[in-house]
């Protein structure tokens, strides 16, 4: 899903899955409600059984960050660790209604005039911007949580 805030990403390693909970550990807290920096660790989240939600901490704001979720399973070639990475419920919706909005507007506008006119290009100037906002938001931090958990893992990348 290259040109949506969607990834899904399949690692495999060598490593036993009480050693990825392990190195889940070191690197991920419990989340809680923060000002500022006060954390050690790079993620924050929960790890359950064979599974974890976690996202990054990062000092600034960025609405688009990943939310990961993986589940570690052991096969025949190692423990492979499936990843999906995605926005919050919150920001979705907000961007769903969003853009309902303004394509009702285009809609809107296309309807009460018979040729396109400079008025036509201003919704499809916003909608542009809000794609673009969203995919670069997301896209840099996604990028940065696959290779951290790549290392981490000491993987590959089977499938993205």
């Amino acid at each position: 899903m290259k040109y949506l805030p969607y990834e899904r990403i399949v690692y495999r390693t060598n490593l036993s899955e009480e050693e990825i909970m392990t190195k889940l550990s070191g690197f991920v807290e419990p989340k809680k409600f923060r000002f500022g920096k006060t954390s050690v660790k790079e993620y924050e989240g929960f790890i359950n059984n064979n599974s974890f939600e976690i996202n990054r901490i990062i000092n600034n704001r960025n609405s688009f960050l990943p939310q990961i979720k993986g589940i570690i399973q052991k096969n025949n070639y190692g423990t492979q660790i499936e990843v999906t990475m995605r926005l919050q419920v919150f920001v979705f919706l907000f961007l769903i209604m969003w853009c309902g909005f303004v394509l009702f507007f285009l809609i809107g506008i296309c309807i009460a005039q018979e040729k396109i006119s400079l008025l036509f290009f201003a919704p499809m100037a916003m909608l542009l911007f809000v794609y673009t906002l969203t995919m670069f938001g997301f896209k840099i931090e996604s990028k940065k949580s696959k290779e951290f958990l790549r290392k981490s893992f000491e993987a590959e990348i089977i499938f993205e």
